[in-house]
């Protein structure tokens, strides 16, 4: 793909996988939320997945070593039963972690009293009605 796309669909819907062959980076990957979310089955390495709540063999397939990552692409686009759950698991998952409704569910929880709840018999050093805040 190159330059701008203002429409992704016609493109995720043309292909049967996709992958993420990282070695360097952090945090969430959006090219495998995206890849995901429009069903379309990824196949990663386990550094491309840190820290994403993601089940190999459930919602991806993860992969280190050159060979393994190579069968792990023949496997996915040979076996129908595994693409099938990997395209709904990445689906569901997407939605349940990343979707607008997710975000919105949990910026609701940060700026609730809930965040800011502390146990009282707990020995916490800050209790909420100790917390300072810094004033402008």
């Amino acid at each position: 793909v190159a330059g701008l796309q203002r429409d992704v669909r016609p493109f995720f819907n043309s292909v049967k996988l996709s992958v993420a062959p990282l070695r360097f980076g952090a945090g969430i990957k959006g090219k495998i939320n995206q890849s995901m979310g429009f069903g379309v089955p990824v196949v990663a390495t386990s550094l491309a997945v840190e820290g994403m709540e993601l089940q190999d063999r459930e919602d991806i397939l993860v992969a280190d070593e050159p060979e393994d990552f190579a069968r792990a692409l023949i496997e996915l686009y040979e076996s129908e039963e595994l693409w099938t759950r990997l395209s709904e698991n990445g689906i569901r998952k997407t939605r349940a972690l990343y979707s607008t409704d997710a975000a919105r569910k949990k910026l609701a929880f940060l700026f609730s009293d809930d965040h800011f709840s502390f146990p009282r018999e707990s020995g916490a050093v800050a209790q909420r009605e100790n917390v300072i805040t810094a004033k402008s």
